[in-house]
């Protein structure tokens, strides 16, 4: 299945929908093709924007529309990007695919509470996925070593990071041919979703676009990421307005 690109403020999305997504992911992991899935909302274009070294971490790798904000870009410069990919849903369709497959899945980051209860729960979801190793993500720059070849070792299809953005796609991309893994991808808050930690907004605010709103009404402390979306609404708006004069 060939990938279509469109660009958002440079950022190169995949156009694909949900289930075309996942089905191009499946083909490209037992075809053994190595992957770096990036979910980028607004606010990871608005830092690939500012930092050049993540601007090429992006530009390299398969970036999935993981907010409304993307799909409204899209829209407003007649982009065939229709459909959200968010980063949890993707995650869990991947394990539905691990579990029919039987592929190998690693774990790596969030609190050492949020890791065990997320990697139970997964394994109990999804009995025949094989969850070959979890860590935390406190760990030391000089533990990095070990944490690597412990991957390597385990071989796994899946390897699902949660280190913060552009943490945790910084490390896959240093370590990324030593990991030995199929499919790496960055999952940020994911892991304090699945294991309970976390409540996602509710399907009416989902389906209302307005998860992110329901975000920071529920953690405050999240407003000042949330500017990166009116800075980003309102550089797309500059850039579309700009190239039509």
């Amino acid at each position: 299945m060939a990938k279509q690109v469109a660009k958002i403020l440079d950022v190169p999305f995949s156009t694909l929908g949900f289930r075309e997504t996942i089905a191009d992911m499946v083909e490209r992991i037992e075809s053994g093709q190595k992957t770096h899935v990036v979910t980028a909302n607004p606010e990871i274009v608005m830092l690939a924007r500012e930092h050049q070294g993540f601007r090429s971490i992006v530009e390299q790798a398969y970036v999935v529309p993981d907010g409304i904000g993307i799909v409204y870009a899209a829209k407003w410069t007649n982009q065939p990007i229709y459909e959200r990919v968010t980063g949890v849903e993707l995650l869990e369709a991947l394990m539905a695919e691990a579990n029919q497959y039987g592929w190998n899945v690693y774990l790596l980051g969030a609190s050492p509470e949020v890791i065990e209860l997320a990697a139970t729960k997964l394994q109990a979801r999804y009995p025949q996925a094989r969850l070959v190793g979890y860590r935390n993500g406190y760990f030391k720059e000089e533990e990095e070593e070990q944490i690597v070849q412990e991957i390597a070792e385990t071989r796994p299809h899946l390897l699902f990071v949660a280190l913060g953005a552009p943490k945790q796609d910084n490390w896959l991309v240093k370590y990324r041919e030593r990991l030995n893994a199929s499919l790496m991808m960055g999952v940020g808050g994911s892991f304090d979703v699945i294991s309970g930690k976390v409540k996602r907004a509710p399907e009416v605010w989902q389906k209302l676009h307005l998860e992110w709103f329901y975000r920071l009404a529920s953690e405050p402390s999240r407003w000042k990421r949330q500017l990166a979306i009116p800075r980003f609404v309102v550089t797309v708006l500059k850039e579309k307005w700009s190239s039509r004069s």
